[in-house]
């Protein structure tokens, strides 16, 4: 059952709970804030095909008959609500009875009724995000197409045992609530413009996954410390035994210091560290992750139900170590399905992808966030993360909805914004709402991505005039106006201060600007768009021209020669590889190994030294020991990214330097989709065969199947086992034509060589 006459349009009303007034400026949302539960029974005889459907604002948990429907967590789907609303669609035949039947459906605030708590100390949610109030929801039972039950102000309401609940904060739980306390239910009926907005949730959901015990428990003067071992974003879990009114607080943090518990990662703007930042009227003084617990007498089991925290530490306060049994922390995101598979015998290499790809779970919830104190979807983020992650993760549905929150967003003159939702960050935007270019990029690069991995030209052909408008509006700008609307190469170690300015900044505007062309030129291609193609080649030559004018250097390299303006200067062929390559080599072993690069400059960097021939360099970057490293950001112990090198005041479980996962994939094992493919269609087989490893297995899923690519070390050989699907056009690279020898090839659905390679 799919099709709308089966699932007609919703009808009854949106119902939400009666409750007071949040006061002034909402300074009573940290006080006055229950959750509601609403109740309906109803009859039914014929249990057959029975569907719920339903949409919220907010998140909600549904039981029937006192069964949990669902395993899902922290669900609707986060979305600019104003213009797109998620719904979902439950058989709920196997949860019902004959005869009278109950139905209770839990709902807690997500991002729909967020805090005033001020982001950066700066934008109060309330204010920014263009559609928010108490959690509310629309629900029908539905059987062959007739409507069984709707909402309406006849269900019944009761506050939940949940008194506040905040994505950013936490939860505070009174147990001693028996939740017999009548709430007024109000109704609101839904008007064309919901109802036109409306679409079935089509992503992967949020769910529970591994569960990780304490590593040890730690006893202070005012309480207990427990250790995970490893930062985990998800809910803590732990079975109480404690008295009436007895209050426990459970404080959160990704990690320490030589002074204790670090809390500053908690929260972007660090509110109560840095002086002057305030989190507004009726915050707390200090913006942590924090639960707090009010008890009855006996046994009360606690876990998280409309928050996730980011931790390995909980800072346990009010009760003793004894009282507090079956203690786990549960990972919590969203459901992303592996397309990627390594396993190495290098110790060190493993760890870093296990960090990697841990810190890139740890971030998605419905949305790519870029880590657990914004929250947010940045473009940026999403640009510099794609080639890792579509190896990594199938996305083909996951980045339908990435494209479609930022373009719902689009401004009436074309830009779209830094974050989507837009929440009010514009930083160097080229207008209101609208971000800066290299954020902006996000629109074009991920459908040339998607074309590239998935194949699928129906979704090119559905966004495509958005991105036409998108680059339209930014062409109407003067380059020299537009080059400046970039804040650049983001998170490069040269940066010591935030209003430092990014590595060749101006540089990397008019190159993001030429990169807009030629990503909107293979998009008119691809589309047979041959005026659009015409009018964006001669733009690009326009652009490039400029380009070389104005920053060519007499040595063949551009701008002030950092690593950053040569490996994009490599990207985007402004000059011979070999030139370029030579002069970025150059500049590493100057900057000794180290990267200096920011998350864009970065990602290029992995991509052009393989493709070059140099994947020692990166071995070495990766490998190295210095106070800028991956060795030193891991030595902690938390098994995640940080979001910088070096610096203060930030994320401790950041995915954005995770990109060398794709030179994994890549280099390590080999496997490249050339920017040629259409659905992996050209790949090309080029392993790196790193001395410090002597096995490695490599396996990608693709649209026409797996590939394999598995090596080890003999004697003085390696074996090499390459598996392509004969569906794939596929190039051997210098390793393997220069150095090996074939031992064997056999075709059926799969061609597999075996090679021997001269170590």
């Amino acid at each position: 059952m799919t099709n709308k006459e089966e699932f007609p349009n919703f009808t009854g009303d949106w119902i939400y709970a009666s409750r007071p007034d949040y006061g002034i400026n909402d300074v009573k949302y940290y006080t006055s804030n229950p959750n509601p539960i609403f109740k309906k029974e109803f009859v039914s005889n014929n249990n057959e095909n029975i569907y719920l459907k339903i949409a919220c604002l907010g998140y909600y948990i549904i039981h029937i008959n006192d069964q949990r429907v669902g395993n899902f967590e922290l669900n609707n789907d986060w979305t600019d609500f104003s213009k797109r609303i998620y719904f979902d669609i439950y058989d709920i035949s196997k949860y019902l009875q004959k005869g009278s039947n109950k139905i209770e459906i839990e709902l807690g605030n997500g991002m729909f009724n967020p805090s005033p708590l001020r982001l950066f100390g700066k934008y109060n949610l309330r204010d920014e995000l263009p559609r928010i109030g108490d959690p509310t929801f629309v629900l029908n039972l539905i059987q062959n197409g007739q409507v069984l039950l709707s909402t309406n102000k006849k269900w019944h309401c009761q506050s939940g045992k949940i008194k506040m609940n905040n994505l950013y904060l936490g939860e505070h739980v009174d147990y001693t609530n028996i939740n017999d306390n009548e709430t007024l239910v109000e109704e609101k009926p839904i008007n064309k413009q919901d109802q036109n907005h409306m679409v079935r949730s089509f992503i992967p959901k949020i769910t529970r996954h591994q569960t990780v015990n304490p590593k040890s428990i730690i006893n202070t003067t005012d309480g207990f410390i427990i250790d995970f071992g490893e930062t985990i974003s998800g809910f803590f879990h732990a079975k109480i035994d404690g008295c009436n009114n007895q209050e426990i607080i459970f404080d959160y943090s990704e990690t320490k210091n030589s002074e204790g518990l670090d809390f500053e990662t908690s929260y972007a703007g660090n509110i109560g560290d840095v002086p002057g930042v305030s989190g507004g009227p009726g915050s707390p003084q200090k913006a942590i992750q924090e639960d707090i617990i009010i008890c009855r007498d006996g046994i009360q089991k606690f876990q998280n139900k409309f928050c996730y925290h980011s931790f390995r530490y909980v800072f346990v306060k009010g009760i003793e170590e004894e009282k507090l049994t079956d203690i786990n922390a549960i990972y919590v995101h969203t459901d992303l399905k592996s397309t990627g598979y390594i396993e190495i015998d290098n110790e060190f290499y493993s760890k870093l992808f296990d960090a990697g790809m841990r810190t890139k779970l740890n971030n998605v919830h419905s949305i790519f966030e870029d880590c657990a104190r914004e929250r947010l979807s940045y473009g940026g983020d999403i640009v510099a993360l794609a080639n890792s992650n579509l190896y990594s993760f199938d996305l083909k549905n996951f980045y339908k909805k990435v494209i479609d929150d930022f373009v719902i967003e689009q401004t009436e003159k074309g830009g779209i914004p830094e974050t989507a939702p837009y929440i009010g960050i514009q930083t160097n935007g080229t207008g209101d709402g609208e971000g800066p270019i290299l954020w902006q990029l996000v629109l074009p690069y991920i459908l040339n991505k998607y074309y590239q991995f998935y194949g699928d030209k129906k979704f090119l052909t559905k966004y495509y005039q958005a991105a036409k408008n998108q680059y339209d509006y930014l062409m109407s700008f003067k380059i020299t106006d537009l080059a400046t609307k970039c804040i650049g190469d983001h998170g490069s170690v040269l940066v010591k201060d935030f209003y430092d300015e990014t590595p060749d900044k101006l540089f990397v505007g008019y190159c993001t600007i030429l990169s807009f062309s030629i990503l909107m030129e293979k998009l008119a291609k691809i589309l047979n768009k041959d005026k659009d193609t015409e009018i964006i080649r001669k733009q690009l030559t326009s652009i490039k021209k400029e380009i070389e004018g104005r920053f060519k250097n007499s040595d063949g390299t551009f701008g002030k020669g950092t690593q950053t303006s040569l490996a994009f200067s490599l990207l985007l062929n402004l000059n011979t590889e070999k030139n370029l390559t030579s002069a970025l080599l150059n500049r590493i072993s100057k900057d000794k190994g180290i990267f200096t690069t920011g998350i864009f400059g970065t990602a290029i960097m992995y991509r052009v030294l393989h493709e070059s021939g140099n994947d020692e360099v990166v071995a070495n970057w990766l490998k190295q020991k210095s106070s800028m490293s991956f060795y030193n950001m891991l030595k902690n112990g938390n098994q995640v990214l940080s979001e910088l090198f070096n610096g203060k005041y930030y994320s401790a479980n950041h995915a954005m330097f995770s990109s060398y996962i794709q030179w994994y994939y890549e280099a390590l094992g080999g496997i490249q989709n050339l920017s040629s493919s259409v659905g992996f269609s050209d790949i090309r087989i080029a392993p790196y065969f790193d001395q410090s490893i002597n096995q490695m297995k490599c396996n990608i899923k693709t649209i026409h199947g797996d590939i394999d690519v598995n090596w080890n070390r003999g004697n003085d050989h390696i074996n090499l086992i390459i598996s392509i699907p004969k569906d794939i056009n596929y190039q051997l690279g210098n390793s393997i034509l220069n150095k090996g020898k074939l031992l064997s090839k056999s075709q059926g659905d799969n061609i597999v060589f075996k090679y021997s390679i001269t170590a």
